[in-house]
């Protein structure tokens, strides 16, 4: 008995597939997983360079937490921000050294806090460097208080040399505090040195580094600097600027110099003959880095 044939089946139209919705956009200005990425290389970066000294910086008032928190902030402002170019970082040494900076970011140095992120960040091996800050601004409730968190010491002699003799590097201003009221028609006008730095790299022996900051002394122009105001504040310096807390988005340019090893006696004449020398050479990486710049801001 023959079966009755199915019923073959019809075939369909084709089935369009909805489109995929498109992928949203992150917010942020380097989205929410880069941002977490770069504080986690921040964190990295200073553990590497913690391990480098031979004694732990706790003993300043160094907190690694904390450090690592504010060095992100720098990050941000450092990547993003003053975009800042480095030139000859692959020169600094792998033990200890005294880098001699030009200064004149005011009272938040944003210039120091450029170099020290650069050393964290773009130096092979990453470094901690420890600011050498005046000991009076160092008093102060709250920059006192975070620029110890992050690493920096009271600008004397004794804490500088024991930080190079355990194997740490050091950053200071050797215009010291006047610089900060250096008028902006003096910009990049280096004034006298102290000597101090030159009897801290005759008795440890560590090299000095200079570095040419371009880009700070534009950053917040001089308006005044009342000295009742700096009564008043209890600091030696009170510069007011048009940018007092927020700097102008300046382009950062540091040029790292050749290491210079001093050698010689402690005497008042070597020791002034040494701090022209390394001022005239830093005065020179200054007028190189100006002539090499295109743009204050780009």
């Amino acid at each position: 008995m023959a079966t009755r044939p199915g019923l073959l089946p019809v075939p369909g139209a084709p089935v369009e597939r909805e489109p995929r919705p498109p992928a949203r956009r992150r917010v942020g200005p380097i989205g929410l997983r880069r941002l977490l990425a770069f504080r986690a290389g921040v964190r990295a970066q200073l553990a590497h360079a913690c391990l480098l000294e031979r004694r732990p910086p706790e003993r300043f008032g160094f907190r690694f937490d904390t450090a690592a928190r504010l060095f992100g902030v720098t990050g941000c402002f450092y990547r993003k921000y003053f975009r800042v170019q480095c030139y000859g970082i692959e020169s600094l040494p792998a033990g200890p050294f005294l880098l001699v900076a030009n200064h004149s970011s005011r009272v938040l140095s944003w210039d120091g806090a450029m170099v020290v992120t650069a050393c964290l960040l773009d130096a092979e091996p990453p470094r901690l460097v420890h600011g050498m800050a005046d000991h009076r601004l160092m008093t102060l409730p709250v920059l006192g208080a975070a620029a110890r968190l992050i690493g920096a010491v009271d600008g004397r002699r004794p804490a500088c040399e024991d930080l190079l003799r355990r194997g740490a590097a050091v950053l200071t201003f050797p215009e010291g505090v006047k610089a900060l009221a250096k008028p902006f028609r003096e910009r990049y006008r280096l004034r006298g040195f102290g000597h101090g730095f030159v009897h801290v790299a005759l008795a440890t022996g560590a090299p000095i580094v200079p570095v040419a900051v371009i880009g700070a002394e534009e950053e917040a122009p001089l308006i005044a600097n009342p000295a009742w105001l700096a009564r008043l504040v209890r600091t030696p310096v009170a510069p007011i600027t048009p940018t007092i807390v927020v700097p102008l988005p300046v382009k950062y340019r540091l040029h790292f110099g050749a290491p210079i090893r001093l050698k010689g006696s402690g005497g008042a004449e070597v020791v002034a003959r040494h701090a022209q020398h390394v001022r005239a050479v830093l005065q020179d990486l200054i007028a190189r880095g100006l002539a090499a710049r295109h743009h204050v801001f780009f």
